[in-house]
Formats: C-alpha cells, sequence, structure tokens
C-alpha cells in the first residue's frame, strides 16, 4: 500500500507531521498483518519512515543547499526512493513519474539479475566449476564456436544438461515471452508456491502490478504494510545501485579486457598495484579518443 500525499509545499511540513503519524497508524490497524522481528531476535519492523516518505525525508542534497520549498510538486514524498531529484524537470507530472517509476523499478530487477548472472558464474569458472565462457562478455562467442550451456555447472554437478545455442534461445524466449505476456495483462498461471501452496490463476487477480505480492512473496516479507513501505525504500536503492553497476561492468570490461570477478581479485590481492590509477595508467591499457 501506498504512503499517501499529505503535503504539496514543504512550507506547510509541521502541519503535516500529524497526518503523516496518523497515516502510519492508519496503516499499522489493518488487520491479518503479521508481527516481524529482526533477523537477531530484536522487535523488527519498520525503522523510521519519516526517513524516507513524507515531507520531512532525506533529499538528494543536504539542508542549506536546497530549499524543500523548490521541490516540484510532484515529487511529494510518496513514493518509495524520492529524494526529490529531478533536474531536468522530466516528471512533469505524477502521471508521467509514476510511469517512469513503473520502468525504473522493472530496469531495476533486470539490472539485480543481470549483476548476479555476470559475478557468479565468472566466479564458479574462476574456483573450479566446468563452465566455458563463464566470463559474461565470452559467452556469446564461445556458444557460437559451437560451446555448449549448462544451467546447472555448479562445482558439485547437480544436473548436466549442456544445450546448444539454438536450444538456449527458445527456452529463454520461451519463458520470457510468457513472463511479459502474464506481466502486462497482470494475470497469471496456477501453480505453487512455498508458503502459500498450490494456487489457481484467480490468485492473480486484483494484484498490484508492481508488488503483487502472493506467490511472489513466499517467505511473508511484506506481511507488515509498514515493512513493505520499507522494503520498497530498499530494493529502489539497490536496484539503482544494479543498473549503475552494470554499467561499470560493461565499461571495465572495455579497459581492462577482464570480467569484474577477476578484476576483483586481482585488486584485493594487490590493492595498491592493482586499481583504478594504475589500470588507467599502464600505457597498454589508456584508453584513446
Amino acid at each position: 500500500m501506498k504512503v499517501q500525499a499529505l503535503f504539496k509545499k514543504a512550507a506547510k511540513a509541521p502541519a503535516a507531521k500529524a497526518p503523516v503519524k496518523a497515516a502510519k497508524k492508519a496503516v499499522s490497524k489493518v488487520t491479518g498483518t503479521k508481527a516481524t522481528r529482526g533477523w537477531l531476535g530484536g522487535s523488527g519492523g519498520a525503522q523510521g519512515l519519516n526517513k524516507w516518505y513524507g515531507p520531512d525525508r532525506a533529499l538528494f542534497l543536504p539542508g542549506g543547499l536546497l530549499d524543500r520549498n523548490d521541490l516540484p510538486d510532484y515529487l511529494d514524498g510518496t513514493l518509495a526512493g524520492d529524494y526529490g531529484y529531478d533536474p531536468l524537470g522530466l516528471g512533469k507530472d505524477k502521471e508521467t513519474v509514476e510511469k517512469y517509476r513503473a520502468n525504473e523499478l522493472i530496469h531495476g530487477r533486470w539490472a539485480m539479475l543481470a549483476a548476479a548472472g555476470i559475478i557468479i558464474p565468472e566466479g564458479l569458472q574462476a574456483n573450479g566449476a566446468d563452465i566455458r565462457g563463464g566470463t559474461w562478455f565470452e559467452t556469446g562467442a564461445e556458444m557460437l564456436n559451437g560451446g555448449t550451456l549448462n544451467y546447472f555447472a555448479v562445482p558439485w554437478g547437480i544436473v548436466s544438461n549442456p544445450l546448444p545455442l539454438f536450444a538456449v534461445i527458445a527456452v529463454e524466449v520461451g519463458l520470457m515471452g510468457a513472463v511479459e505476456a502474464y506481466r502486462r495483462s497482470g494475470t497469471g498461471p496456477a501453480g505453487y508456491s512455498p508458503g502459500v501452496g498450490k494456487f489457481d490463476a484467480s490468485i492473480f487477480d486484483g494484484l498490484d502490478n508492481l508488488y503483487p505480492g502472493g506467490p511472489f512473496d513466499p517467505l511473508g516479507l511484506a506481511d507488515d504494510p509498514e515493512v513493505l513501505e520499507e522494503l520498497k525504500v530498499k530494493e529502489i536503492k539497490n536496484g539503482r545501485l544494479a543498473m549503475i553497476s552494470v554499467l561499470g561492468f560493461s565499461v571495465q570490461s572495455y579497459v581492462t579486457g577482464e570480467g569484474p570477478y577477476a578484476n576483483w581479485s586481482k585488486h584485493v590481492a594487490d590493492p595498491f598495484g592493482y586499481n583504478l590509477l594504475t589500470v588507467l595508467g599502464a600505457e597498454e591499457r589508456t584508453p584513446t579518443l
């Protein structure tokens, strides 16, 4: 559920504090919620939502450098990760901002999966797994040269299923096409999910397109509405970091000719001998325009 917009201009922030607290109390009264606890057995639950939502939320610049009255009306603190940052005025209005947020969230989720998919195979190959082309930018060339892709090529060799390129393309196009079709239509197939059990297609009716929950939350992490609001902030922040990371992986691969795991390993082994300055300063790797 969304934290409701209770203000328009920061000048009215003191008067808005009481409604924000009232909104939080209203959220906590939702029936059917589950009490959460911290990882170490503490009280758990959301901590300090006012820091992320509402008129007193953190902004992209500290106080004194940014006047809250200068924030655009459409950045009113109701969306997770809203730091008031839109220097080019791309948002224009609430509808446009919500469309951009949906795109940003989906791209952030893909970037988090991509970052893991780039690092893990390379790390497994570097530590003895039977993987060919584990470095992300070498995988395609390896497949085109007659190599196969083994989805379960972990060091323990659980399942051997070497697939040629055409089979991989067929599987991924089929799966992604189905996922995108279901996402756009807001529907889904019957199935089974841990924590939920067997379910039929009607379970997807009326679910939020961006935060559906249900079968997609088998651990019940978002059963508490306030915890859900905090998790939204964590997700968008990690998604943004992942998008920057994938861009960094691409640039690094061009400059060093290696994957991120190899770069990290060399840096950890010799922090002062292998870092940004030494890489850019090396004659054989000096970038040219």
